[in-house]
């Protein structure tokens, strides 16, 4: 294996990967603050069905 090659492996595959694992990570993240964000305004509101 070339210089190159293991620059390309790395550049492309690996880093790629990475890449894409913070992409999912930050995206449950943000599904997840927005979930709480909404139950804790639904908690807030007032039953008017009554």
């Amino acid at each position: 294996m070339t210089l190159y090659t293991l620059y390309a492996f790395l550049a492309h595959d690996v880093l790629g990967n990475i890449a894409a694992a913070f992409l999912i990570a930050s995206t449950g993240y943000t599904a997840k603050k927005i979930r709480a964000e909404v139950r804790k305004r639904n908690g807030q509101t007032h039953d008017t069905s009554q």
